[in-house]
C-alpha cells in the first residue's frame, strides 16, 4: 500500500501519458508506443493495489483499474493476480480461477515473484476448496430429493469417486491460529469467535481487515504496513531493530518499505493505540558493525501474542 502522498497527480500522470501514446501511435513509433503503454499498464496496476490495499479499500475502482491494465496487455502477471485476489475476496471462485491461473502462466517479460506465486497456487487451491465445499452442500440438499431406486444406485455409485463429503473438514482448511509459537488449523466457528486471553496480544487478519485485539478494549483497524510491522514486533524472541521490522514489513507487504516509514507506523501505532505503552518495551542496543546505539523494540515479557488468520495468509519468518 503507499500514501497518497507517493502520487500526488495520478489522473494527470494518466492523461499525459495517453496523449504521448496517441502521439507514438499517429507517428506509428512502435518503440515509443511500447515504451508508453508499458508505463500506462505499471500505472494503472499500482494504482489498482493502492485503491485495493488504502486505509479505506475501494475494491470497486481497484478492479476498475485493474481491467485497464489487462485490457493493453491481458497476460500482466501481476494485474492478473491482484483481480484473481478481488474475485477471491468476493466470493466469485470460478472467475478468481481463471486470473490466477493466468497470473502464473505470466508473460514473455514478466512473471509473479515468489511470494506471490505461492500465494497465487494457495488461492488456487482454495479456491477449489471453497467451490467444492459449495457443490458438497448442493449435493446434499439435491439427495434429499430423489425419489427413484434407479437414481439413488447411480449416485451411490459415483459418490464413492468423491474424496471428501464432509463439509467440517473444509472449515479447517481455511483458517490457522498461531499462539506460543506453535500453529494449528482452526474451524470458521472459532476463527470468527476467538477472544484472547487477559495478557495476550491478537492480531486479527480476515477478508474484513487486520485488527489488533487487547482485553476489553475496542478492536482497532491496521492497514497492511502496520499489521505486518505489529507482527514483526509482538512476535519477536528478543528485541527487534527498525531495520529487522522493516525487511518483515517488505517482506509481508511484497514491496520495498523504507526504514522511514517504519519509524512514522510505530509513531502513529504509540498514538492510536491506548495500551501501547502497557504492551510494548523500547530499548537502544548498539549497532553490531557501528557500535552505536540503536532503537529495538519487543513485546513486554507479561504478555504474549497470538495470530489469527486465513491459510494463504503471509507470515514472514
Amino acid at each position: 500500500m503507499r500514501d497518497l502522498d507517493d502520487d500526488i497527480h495520478p489522473f494527470m500522470e494518466e492523461k499525459r501519458l495517453k496523449e504521448v501514446l496517441g502521439v507514438a501511435r499517429k507517428q506509428r513509433d512502435k518503440t515509443l508506443e511500447k515504451e508508453i503503454t508499458k508505463k500506462l499498464v505499471n500505472l494503472f496496476v499500482s494504482q489498482g493495489e493502492y485503491f485495493k490495499m488504502a486505509d479505506k479499500p475501494d475494491p470497486k475502482i481497484a478492479k476498475r483499474y485493474l481491467e485497464k491494465a489487462l485490457h493493453m496487455q491481458e497476460d500482466h502477471p501481476v494485474a492478473n493476480y491482484r483481480l484473481g485476489y478481488l474475485y477471491y475476496q468476493n466470493r466469485e471462485y470460478t472467475k478468481a480461477v481463471s486470473f490466477f491461473e493466468k497470473a502464473l502462466d505470466g508473460s514473455m517479460e514478466e512473471e509473479l515473484n515468489d511470494t506471490q506465486r505461492m500465494l497465487a497456487n494457495m488461492f488456487l487451491v482454495n479456491c477449489g476448496i471453497k467451490i467444492a465445499k459449495e457443490a458438497i452442500h448442493e449435493i446434499n440438499f439435491i439427495e434429499d430429493n430423489v425419489y427413484t431406486e434407479l437414481e439413488i444406485e447411480r449416485i451411490e455409485r459415483y459418490k464413492y469417486e468423491i474424496l471428501v463429503l464432509d463439509e467440517e473438514i473444509f472449515n479447517k482448511m481455511f483458517y490457522r491460529k498461531i499462539e506460543n509459537g506453535i500453529e494449528e488449523k482452526i474451524g470458521e466457528y472459532e476463527f470468527l469467535n476467538f477472544k484472547p486471553d487477559l495478557n495476550q496480544v491478537l492480531l486479527k487478519r480476515s477478508d474484513q481487515g487486520m485488527e489488533i485485539h487487547f482485553q476489553d478494549y475496542e478492536p482497532i483497524s491496521l492497514n497492511l504496513k502496520a499489521f505486518y510491522t505489529l507482527y514483526g514486533i509482538v512476535m519477536a524472541k528478543s528485541f527487534r531493530t527498525y531495520n529487522e521490522l522493516q525487511e518483515i514489513a517488505s517482506n509481508g507487504c511484497g514491496q520495498e518499505v523504507s526504514d522511514d516509514y517504519i519509524r512514522q507506523i510505530i509513531r502513529r501505532l504509540s498514538r492510536n493505540i491506548p495500551y501501547w505503552g502497557q504492551i510494548i518495551e523500547t530499548t537502544s542496543i548498539l549497532h553490531p558493525e557501528t557500535r552505536r546505539p540503536i532503537a529495538a523494540i519487543k513485546l513486554a515479557e507479561e504478555f504474549s501474542a497470538c495470530i489469527v488468520c486465513r491459510v494463504e495468509d503471509f507470515l514472514p519468518e
